[in-house]
């Protein structure tokens, strides 16, 4: 079972992946889809607001043909909106602790994924050490 704490902890853990992201991945725009999603309509509940939020953004359904969460976006027109949002909820109001930690984890996941790749497209043999 997802505790307070646990949740805290996870905020944490996207904040500072995101705010470690390489120069590879794109810089958050008013023209992309975190922006738009952000700034939609609340739901009657913080939970219903979350919850639709996460799975515009970062859903099965987000993924590209590689698996990838394709809306992921720096900057503070990308991840520091959901950081921001992530950090004024009162995770204690009615919220359903073990589906946010899912979600969060899944957010973690990739960011970890990214910390990974490599922005290196240029493959030739004088970058390649054999």
């Amino acid at each position: 079972m997802a505790t307070l704490e646990a949740i805290k902890s996870l905020v944490k853990e996207v904040t500072t992946l995101a705010n470690s992201l390489s120069d590879a991945v794109p810089k958050g725009t008013k023209d992309d889809k975190i922006w738009s999603v952000m700034n939609s309509a609340e739901g009657e509940t913080p939970h219903e607001t979350f919850n639709r939020r996460f799975d515009a953004l970062f859903g099965e359904d987000c993924r590209d043909s590689s698996g990838r969460l394709q809306y992921i976006r720096q900057g503070k027109l990308g991840l520091g909106l959901v950081i921001a949002y992530l950090s004024k909820i009162n995770w204690t109001q009615n919220f359903p602790l073990d589906l946010v930690e899912l979600k969060l984890q899944c957010l973690v996941t990739e960011l970890k994924h990214l910390q990974c790749v490599s922005p290196i497209t240029d493959y030739s043999p004088a970058l390649i050490d054999y």
